[in-house]
Formats: structure tokens, C-alpha cells, sequence
């Protein structure tokens, strides 16, 4: 039953049964001679073509004025509020669906109008992601699918001003040719027939260029009408639906907040225990590291304080030797300095001996002074010879 009345729905408010409704009762009136201005009767009823034109201009009408019955019964809805005021402090989203169930639906009254079927998929995209964030992108969204649809509605009356025309320069060559194939040799004197065929030729393109450019200045009043509905509906979509919910980014949802704030302390919580576990493990690796570094640079430093007392030590040595050195080359010194004085003194009395004659007492001398000078020499570790080569003898002993 339900198919039926939906069906019965649709033909009733088809264009194409109107349209043909109201070209059939315009048609009725000429034939009965109601309309019987001789104008009207050649440019709109002379010709099969121009019954075509006159039809289809009547279901363009038809659907012209559907959109405007349509266009302003929506505009008085827009008026009237489809959902509750939004509250003080917004609402769940979770009651999206109780707000959704209280609008009508598509197929009931008033639930193919633009106001209530924006909010209707507005509040089922709430109900369904269980959130309001996102919600002002998707009325931007639904907005444009409102207007591609709005667009698409026009089709058949689009299509009927590119017909129309057609139909017109239609009638345009089936006229021209009739009035052709009436010129002939035998029938130059009755050219009524030619003239019919113009007239049919020219009748119906001037017919289908007035209706057409009827049809065009009505869409374009009705679509600017239904434009300015549409920007009627996109703001009280937005007054009515923007803000309503409540969000985590509000502050609004508190049982959202609650479980937020209890994972984020359970979160703090976790992180200053691994914190804690993290630094004194890396505190115990740095005083190892430390004490290590402390006890190697100790070691050094003993070590270098070993090899300069080593090298003190060593240098202690060296001095000692370097004066045990230095004395005993001063005794050299000393003892050179004796044996100088004492071949000076022996010269001295190898030349008193010489003179005097008396070589035995000399030579005793000299043996004992050489047995002095050999100990002596003995002693200082540094033996000397005596250099006799100056020593003169000018006498022998007695």
C-alpha cells in the first residue's frame, strides 16, 4: 500500500501530467472557439509542430511552478523550529538520535524540504560517529550536496528549452520543403500553397523563440528564489546544530573529561616512576663512571709523582758523583800544583849539586826524591814523570 501511495504520490506531482493536463484543456478552449483570436490560433495551434511546442511548453510551466509551490512552502517552514533550543551547556551527543527521531521522515510531510533534511543527515552523522567534532565541515558538505541537487532538479525544464527551438527549426525545414515541392511548372498561377509553407516555416520558429525565452526568464526567477532559500537554510542549519553538542575541545562532555584526566594522571603517574627508575640507573652509571675516572686519574698522578722523586733521586746521584767528581779533581789539581813546586825545588838543587861537585849526595837525593815523587804519584792516583832533559851536570863527583 505504501508503493502505491508513493507512486501515486509522484504521478500527481509530476510535471508531465500537469503539463499535458493544461496543453489539453488550451487546446480544448481554441477548438471550442473560446479562444478564437486569430493570433493565438496561428502561432500556437496552426501547426502539429506547434501543438508539440505549446505541449512542452506547458510541462516546463508545470514544472516551473512546482518549484515555486515548493520553494515557497519551504520557506515558510524555515521560520518554524524543527528541534528544541539548544540548552544551557549544550548537549550529549548521544541524544542526537532521540533529536533525529523527532523529525519527520523522507517520506512522511515535510521531510523532503531542505531545512529538515539537512538537519535529519546532520544529526544522523552525530548519532552515528558518537561525536559533534567534524560536524561544522559536514554542514559545509551537505550545503553543496543541497546545491548540486537543486541544480539537477532543473534538468527536465533545461531540457525543454533546448527542445523547444528544436522543434522550431523543425517546423522551419518541413515548411520550407512542403513550399518547394508546391513550385512547379503547372501550378505557378496558385501559389497559395507556396506561401502556406513559408508561413508554416517561419510560424513555428517564432513560436518556439517566444516560448523558449519565456521558459528561460521564469528558471531563472525560480532559481534564484530557490538560491536564496537554500542560504535561508544554511544559517539556521548553523544556528540551530553549531555549538549544540558538547566536545572534549569545550570542556563541556565532564564524563569524557573524567576518563581523560583519570588516563592522564595514570599516564604521569607511569611516566615519573620510569623517570625515577631511568635517572637512578643512569646517577649510579655516572658515579661509577666518576669514581673510575677519580681513581685512574689518582693512579697517574701517584705515577708521575713516582717517576719525579725517581728522577730526583737519580739526580741526587749524579750530583754526588758530579762533587765526588769535582773533589777529586781538585786533589789532581793540588797534587799537580805540588809536583810542580817539587820539580821546580829538584831543578833548583840538581843546578846547586851541578855546581857545587858533589854528584853522590845528588844522586841519593834523587833517588829519594824520585821514591817521594812515585808515592806521592802513587797517592794521587795520577803518576808524572820527571823531566830531567833540562837538568845540566857540569862536574863529576869526587
Amino acid at each position: 500500500m505504501s508503493r502505491l501511495n508513493a507512486f501515486a504520490t509522484t504521478l500527481i506531482r509530476s510535471p508531465l501530467l500537469w503539463g499535458m493536463a493544461i496543453a489539453c484543456g488550451f487546446f480544448k478552449l481554441i477548438h471550442d472557439g473560446i479562444i478564437a483570436d486569430p493570433t493565438l490560433v496561428r502561432y500556437l495551434a496552426g501547426h502539429w509542430i506547434e501543438y508539440v511546442e505549446v505541449g512542452m511548453f506547458f510541462i516546463g510551466i508545470a514544472a516551473l511552478s512546482g518549484k515555486w509551490l515548493d520553494v515557497a512552502w519551504q520557506r515558510r517552514g524555515v521560520a518554524v523550529e524543527q528541534i528544541d533550543p539548544i540548552p544551557d551547556g549544550g548537549q550529549d551527543p548521544m541524544e542526537a538520535a532521540a533529536l533525529l527521531a523527532s523529525l519527520p521522515e523522507e517520506g512522511q510531510k515535510g521531510g523532503t524540504a531542505f531545512l529538515v533534511r539537512r538537519l535529519r543527515e546532520a544529526l544522523d552523522f552525530v548519532s552515528r560517529t558518537g561525536t559533534a567534532e567534524g560536524l561544522e565541515d559536514h554542514l559545509k558538505y551537505l550545503s553543496d550536496v543541497d546545491a548540486a541537487r537543486a541544480a539537477r532538479s532543473y534538468g527536465l525544464v533545461r531540457f525543454i528549452v533546448w527542445a523547444i527551438p528544436i522543434m522550431g527549426f523543425l517546423g522551419t525545414v518541413i515548411g520550407i520543403t512542403v513550399a518547394i515541392a508546391n513550385l512547379s511548372p503547372t501550378q505557378l498561377e496558385n501559389i497559395s500553397g507556396v506561401v502556406a509553407g513559408l508561413g508554416t516555416a517561419f510560424d513555428t520558429t517564432a513560436t518556439a523563440l517566444a516560448l523558449s525565452m519565456v521558459l528561460m526568464f521564469m528558471q531563472f526567477l525560480v532559481d534564484r528564489s530557490e538560491q536564496s532559500l537554500l542560504a535561508d537554510v544554511d544559517v539556521v542549519a548553523w544556528e540551530t546544530l553549531a555549538g549544540r553538542f558538547q566536545s572534549v575541545a569545550g570542556g563541556s562532555n565532564a564524563a569524557l573529561v573524567g576518563v581523560i584526566d583519570h588516563a592522564g594522571n595514570t599516564l604521569r603517574v607511569s611516566l615519573e616512576k620510569s623517570l625515577h627508575a631511568v635517572l637512578a640507573a643512569w646517577t649510579e652509571s655516572l658515579t661509577a663512571a666518576q669514581a673510575g675516572l677519580v681513581a685512574e686519574h689518582e693512579n697517574r698522578w701517584a705515577a708521575a709523582a713516582e717517576s719525579l722523586a725517581s728522577a730526583m733521586r737519580a739526580m741526587e746521584t749524579q750530583h754526588a758523583k758530579i762533587a765526588g767528581q769535582t773533589e777529586l779533581l781538585a786533589s789532581v789539581v793540588h797534587a799537580t800544583r805540588d809536583l810542580t813546586t817539587l820539580e821546580k825545588s829538584l831543578n833548583a838543587n840538581l843546578a846547586t849539586l851541578a855546581s857545587s861537585g858533589r854528584f853522590e849526595e845528588v844522586l841519593a837525593t834523587l833517588a829519594a826524591s824520585t821514591q817521594l815523587l812515585a808515592a806521592r804519584a802513587a797517592a794521587t792516583g795520577a803518576p808524572r814523570a820527571v823531566d830531567l832533559s833540562g837538568m845540566s851536570l857540569s862536574g863529576k863527583a869526587a
